[in-house]
């Protein structure tokens, strides 16, 4: 065994055993909506902890019935909140007080327009069970829904989508995390020659609003999702009438793009397929991009959205965490950016390429060639 003196250091390690906790405690807080109380608090923004386990307690027995009945203990949530302080998502102003860090406030308060709390509750309920099975998933290759919640993983958003709250949920999830890269992801190369745009799977249509609101000269742009993702996001996450989407500019339209393509839009500039293809196995991108393909007009293209792993498939870290992610949860994975081209060509399109965005997804374009001069 190596002297203590030249053993390496085991943060690494100490860190990687203790993340979970950290996930949980914000698990935790998510659930006993201590940031939405928090919020809440009137001018000073502070409670001290008597305080906030009464607007916890109050607050969870509000509506939807996921109180319990059993009340708050004033030292569990203390304790709580300190660790939430120690990880930066709470502020103590004075001892025995709490308050937002600027950071919860943005990301983990339900009303803030970029929320994550959508994902964190999936998290917590779906995304933590499913990697409980993990070793399951490496062994088998496969998804692992049987194996965590009894039920077969053939149809995985049949599962994800069961109940109406568990759509909203996922949705409001998925936004957040469509709103903190959409700009960065339309704006990665120029798609101001489209005046078309059709979002296949597009659910709240964060990345078609975006287009909307970056090229004025973008016409139409049509999300295409099921029938009751469809009902949820007009009810939902419809923007103003009165902003850079209204007059009809963007618009939802339910369907099955698998198997209803004669209701879709014809002759489009530009379709989005945004965290779609990391979800399907090599057959089913196949049909997509086959199906992408024949909606274009000539000259027209293709913007995929996800999150790129390095060429050599090693990195970044939130990419291969993610690509374990699928693992469990899908019949699919997360690509490089040749990868994805090597697919683009192979359904007929050219000059694809990759651009790493910065946000948390990064961006590839390919385009559908023109008709050479006939022979």
């Amino acid at each position: 065994m190596a002297e203590p003196s030249t053993r390496p250091d085991p943060a690494p390690v100490l860190d990687l055993l203790n993340a979970f906790r950290s996930s949980q405690a914000l698990f935790a807080a998510v659930n006993l909506r201590l940031f939405e109380c928090l919020a809440a608090a009137g001018d000073s923004k502070q409670l001290t902890v008597p305080e906030l386990a009464d607007a916890v307690r109050n607050r969870r027995g509000e509506g939807d019935g996921d109180g319990d009945g059993k009340g708050v203990s004033v030292d569990g949530l203390d304790r709580l909140c300190r660790a939430c302080t120690a990880l930066g998502l709470l502020d103590s102003p004075a001892p025995g007080c709490f308050a937002l860090t600027p950071v919860a406030a943005t990301y983990l308060v339900s009303s803030s327009p970029v929320s994550l709390t959508g994902y964190c509750t999936h998290s917590q309920q779906v995304v933590w069970p499913l990697f409980a099975e993990l070793p399951a998933a490496v062994a088998s290759g496969s998804n692992v829904w049987q194996r965590a919640f009894g039920q077969g993983g053939a149809d995985v958003f049949a599962r994800i989508y069961s109940t109406p709250p568990d759509v909203l949920r996922f949705m409001r999830g998925m936004h957040s995390f469509a709103s903190l890269s959409a700009q960065a992801v339309v704006t990665a190369f120029d798609l101001s020659f489209a005046s078309t745009l059709l979002d296949l799977g597009g659910a709240t249509g964060a990345i078609a609003a975006a287009a909307c609101e970056v090229y004025p000269g973008l016409a139409s742009a049509v999300v295409v999702d099921l029938p009751h993702v469809v009902a949820a996001a007009e009810a939902h996450f419809a923007p103003p009438a009165d902003g850079p989407c209204g007059g009809g500019r963007l618009r939802w339209l339910a369907a099955d793009f698998f198997g209803e393509r004669e209701k879709l839009p014809q002759q489009v500039d530009l379709i989005v397929l945004s965290r779609i293809l990391h979800d399907w196995d090599p057959p089913r991108c196949e049909v997509l991009l086959e199906l992408s393909y024949s909606l274009l007009r000539p000259g027209g293209a293709v913007l995929v959205a996800e999150m790129l792993l390095q060429p050599d498939r090693l990195g970044p870290r939130a990419a291969v965490l993610q690509d374990l992610n699928m693992l469990c949860q899908t019949h699919g994975r997360e690509r490089s950016a040749e990868e994805y081209a090597a697919m683009l060509a192979a359904a007929g399109f050219e000059c694809a390429e990759g651009r790493r965005t910065g946000s948390y997804l990064d961006a590839v374009l390919a385009r559908k060639p023109l008709p050479t001069a006939a022979s």
